[in-house]
């Protein structure tokens, strides 16, 4: 059982610096996971998509 949920939602931004700016036709969201499990997908999404200014991946505590 997962204690600490958290989901990864992964996407395109209009700003990525902004998560509300995420446009909801490229919005994709994984988990539940446990914190750490959380953030390596994050972080493997991120690099995954490193040439996109505009993909972010998020960590959200659920």
């Amino acid at each position: 059982m997962i204690r600490n949920k958290y989901i990864v939602i992964e996407g395109t931004h209009k700003n990525p610096n902004k998560f509300d700016t995420l446009v909801e036709k490229s919005k994709k969201i994984y988990g539940p996971y446990n914190e750490k499990k959380a953030n390596e997908i994050a972080k493997g999404l991120i690099q995954k998509n490193i040439d996109d200014f505009y993909h972010r991946a998020w960590v959200v505590k659920k």
